[in-house]
This record gives structure tokens, C-alpha cells and sequence, in this order.
């Protein structure tokens, strides 16, 4: 009876343990987007807006694009709908909801593209928001569960936050990207530089996922773009940016 009794306590105790790894891991993800609100702004750059984005890839052989759709318009009627095509090798439809009640705007985009023959198809959910100073992790949760709505799964979710540097000099760039580069713990991979523009991908272990790289895995992207003289310089911070969708 005490054998038993101790292997009740053994396998409750590993059941705790895991669970609160898994919640550690949870929240580590979920304070994304709050960290890198607050270290931009701790840098001097003010909030304008931020993003959580997921995607997936859809393949062609299981459903058309015109069966996504209907399906997805169907599932989510309170957005509002558009259709876009070009040269009949371009089908986009997307659909825009704007939640009063969280303060937040939801867009679901379905796309395809034909080239020379073969058919890509993928899914697109963001939520997207204005200004600072909100529930972080409620809002990944939002994020995450509508997601799952979507995709039948947990798919990665990115985030991306856009501001503005009040610094109109274009030779602080180099700087303010050293500062945030230090403010993330991030290690510079692959740089581009331009007279009035400074893109970095880097690596951080501040967060667990990776994309491979020619240079190397990063998972954080820095970028500073002077809009001339008199004008603010603009800043985006993402994990990664998802370079098509900007």
C-alpha cells in the first residue's frame, strides 16, 4: 500500500514539474510582444502600433482556394469580405473586423498564387492594435486561440511592433540600432545599410524559435528607415518580420 502510495506522489509531483514548465515556457512566449514594447520604448522610441501574426501553408490537393474561402466566410460572416484578382494568377480574399469591445482590428487573408503551373496557397491571420500599455499576454492568448480556430492547430505566432524615434538625424541610426541590438540581448546575423535606411536580422536567447539564414538562425529583426530631413525616423521591431507581409 505505501509502494502505491509513493508512486501516486512520485507521478503527481513529475505531472507538476512538467506543468509548470510548460506554463514557464508559456509565459515566456506570451511576454513577446510586451518585451519589446517596453524595450523600444525604453529606448526612446514611441509605440505606434503592434501585430500578432500567424500563418500556414495550404496544400492545393486537399482543398481549392474556392472551398477555403467559402469555408472561412462562412465561419467568420462578421467580417467584412473583399476579393482580389490578377491575371488569373493571383486569388486574394480578405476579411477585416474591427472588435469594439478589445480595441483591437482581426484580419484573415486567404491567398493563391499560380507560377508556371504551381499552385501556393496559404492562410494569414493578424491582430493588430494601437499604443501601449495593454494586456500582453490576454492578447496572445486572443491570438493564439482564435489561431487554433482557424489553422485546427498551434501554429507559431509572430509579433511585430512599428514607431517613431523623434531624432530626425540620419547618422543616429547606426546607434539607436546598437542600442536596441543590446536592449534585446540580440547578436547581429545579417545587416543591410543604407544611407537613410538599417535593416538587422539577429539572434536573441531571450526567445526560443529560430529561421535559418545564410549567415546563421535568427529570430529577431531590427529596422530604422529616416524619413529625410524634418521627418521622424520610423522603427519596426519583429520576431522575425515576416518579410512578405510588409
Amino acid at each position: 500500500m505505501k509502494k502505491v502510495s509513493l508512486a501516486i506522489i512520485i507521478f503527481l509531483l513529475f505531472l507538476t514539474g512538467a506543468v509548470v514548465a510548460q506554463a514557464i515556457g508559456s509565459d515566456k512566449k506570451e511576454a513577446e510582444l510586451g518585451t519589446i514594447v517596453e524595450g523600444m520604448e525604453a529606448q526612446g522610441i514611441d509605440v505606434k502600433k503592434w501585430s500578432l501574426f500567424s500563418k500556414e501553408m495550404i496544400s492545393a490537393e486537399n482543398q481549392s482556394f474556392e472551398e477555403l474561402t467559402k469555408l472561412l466566410q462562412t465561419q467568420f460572416r462578421h467580417y467584412k469580405w473583399s476579393n482580389e484578382s490578377v491575371d488569373g494568377k493571383l486569388h486574394k480574399a480578405s476579411g477585416i473586423f474591427f472588435n469594439k469591445k478589445m480595441g483591437f482590428t482581426e484580419k484573415l487573408q486567404i491567398q493563391s498564387t499560380d507560377t508556371n503551373g504551381q499552385k501556393q496557397s496559404y492562410i494569414l491571420y493578424e491582430l493588430s492594435g494601437e499604443g501601449s500599455g495593454k494586456n500582453w499576454i490576454q492578447l496572445h492568448e486572443y491570438a493564439q486561440a482564435r489561431s487554433f480556430d482557424i489553422f485546427h492547430e498551434n501554429p507559431t505566432i509572430f509579433t511585430c511592433v512599428n514607431g517613431q524615434l523623434d531624432d530626425k538625424m540620419s547618422s543616429v541610426l547606426q546607434l539607436k540600432v546598437n542600442g536596441l541590438l543590446k536592449q534585446f540581448n540580440a547578436v547581429p546575423v545579417e545587416q543591410l545599410k543604407e544611407d537613410s535606411f538599417i535593416s538587422v536580422s539577429a539572434r536573441t536567447s531571450d526567445w526560443d524559435h529560430l529561421i535559418p539564414t545564410d549567415e546563421g538562425s535568427m529570430n529577431i529583426q531590427i529596422a530604422l528607415r529616416g524619413a529625410g530631413l524634418g521627418s521622424n525616423t520610423s522603427v519596426t521591431v519583429g520576431t522575425p518580420i515576416i518579410t512578405s507581409e510588409y
